[in-house]
């Protein structure tokens, strides 16, 4: 999905600090390998490295502009001349711009987690959605936030139906998951003691899964294996 500037301006709660609002739109990438020049770019953390370190990789590819959480004097020159827009969390931002794009092309979404099973159920569904809707789904087992935001903004605009896979490390995951997809229907596939090292106990896994009705829709479907903790 592409946006104008305004608009993710408006999404992100962000602030153009370098260009003006403008109805230009632009793809988002958090990606320098792959950038392309309609793209803005998103510099997203992880434990061990910080995307704000690529964004000069980001400018030397000729990206459109990137969002930042630094002043600009930190990750771009003065006279840089594409869009840059500043906002609180990166992450926060690329999840706002995902759940919009759900949200304009507004599909039945199938939200899928479990111990075990959740790559060949999201597959299956698919499969059998695909015969008869025009179905979208989450790439290989891309299940966390990040993987969330590029299976919707990758959605095409006619898509009926999206199979998203969930993932968790720990409580409070899945249910930031469920917030920014805002399931249709939700699946556990089954509750097991993988994460046990985590999260202590098997009820405490349970209470993790079903997070992910936390953001069900009003009159929305969920179903799960005959398991005594769901």
């Amino acid at each position: 999905m592409k946006l104008s500037v305004e608009k993710l301006v408006e999404i992100t709660g962000g602030k153009i600090v370098v260009g003006e609002k403008s109805a230009c739109e632009f793809g988002i990438s958090t990606d320098t390998r792959t950038i392309q020049k309609e793209e803005l770019f998103i510099p997203l953390k992880g434990e061990n490295f910080d995307g704000h370190d690529f964004i000069k990789a980001a400018v030397e590819k000729g990206c459109g502009g990137f969002f930042t959480e630094k002043g600009l004097s930190e990750v771009a020159q003065r006279d840089y001349k594409g869009y840059v827009i500043k906002v609180d969390d990166a992450l926060e931002a690329y999840l706002r711009i995902a759940r919009y794009a759900r949200r304009e092309i507004n599909p039945q979404i199938v939200a899928v987690t479990g111990s075990a099973g959740k790559t060949s159920t999201k597959e299956l569904i698919f499969c059998v959605l695909a015969t008869t809707f025009r179905t979208h789904k989450s790439a290989l087992n891309y299940n966390n936030e990040i993987g969330l935001c590029r299976t919707l903004l990758s959605m095409p605009n006619d898509t009926q139906y999206a199979v998203v896979e969930m993932g968790m490390r720990g409580l409070g995951e899945i249910e930031l998951l469920s917030k920014y997809s805002e399931p249709d229907i939700a699946v556990i596939t089954n509750v097991g003691t993988a994460h046990i090292g985590r999260l202590g106990s098997i009820e405490n896994i349970a209470k993790a899964k079903c997070e992910i009705t936390s953001y069900l829709k009003k009159g929305g479907l969920f179903l799960s294996h005959d398991d005594k903790l769901v």
